[in-house]
């Protein structure tokens, strides 16, 4: 198993699995066949195949995980899940 902070392949992605959050469901495995496992001892996904991974899969992959347990980034930038702000207007102004 690769080490989940590494660049893959030519993405320039950096892919982390935040294991309190993963809840081993599979919907990665199924987004992005082949390229997500679901590691049999921890129960946590993790990317198996390097070679195969393109930004489109790692991201389905992503996007399909109904935990957010997947982080995404890009030229130490998170591409996903979102970092979301707080809308002008929303936040307490006591």
């Amino acid at each position: 198993m690769a080490d989940q902070r590494d660049t893959i392949g030519s993405t320039n992605l950096r892919v982390h699995v935040d294991p309190r959050k993963c809840v081993s469901n599979g919907k990665c495995t199924y987004a992005a066949p082949g390229v997500y496992v679901i590691d049999e001892e921890t129960g946590i996904a993790y990317i198996e195949d390097e070679e195969r991974a393109t930004a489109e899969n790692i991201l389905a992959g992503a996007r399909a995980c109904p935990t957010s347990a997947i982080i995404v980034e890009q030229y130490n930038r998170r591409v996903y899940p979102p970092v979301l702000t707080s809308l002008p207007g929303t936040g307490s102004e006591d």
